[in-house]
């Protein structure tokens, strides 16, 4: 699933995710190491953008 925030960026987040009842965001951990955790919208670990190449 992908949401579009109020400041254009972007939350995602798996459908179902196994052996877990939370809702988890992808988030990157350190500068480019995508891993599932809680969505921080102060954190822009939690958002994510999309452009064109």
């Amino acid at each position: 699933r992908i949401d579009q925030l109020t400041d254009g960026t972007y939350r995602i987040m798996p459908r179902v995710v196994p052996d877990s009842d939370e809702k988890l965001a992808l988030v990157s951990s350190g500068d480019s190491t995508p891993t599932l955790a809680k969505f921080d919208m102060n954190s822009d670990n939690s958002k994510w953008n999309f452009r064109d190449h």
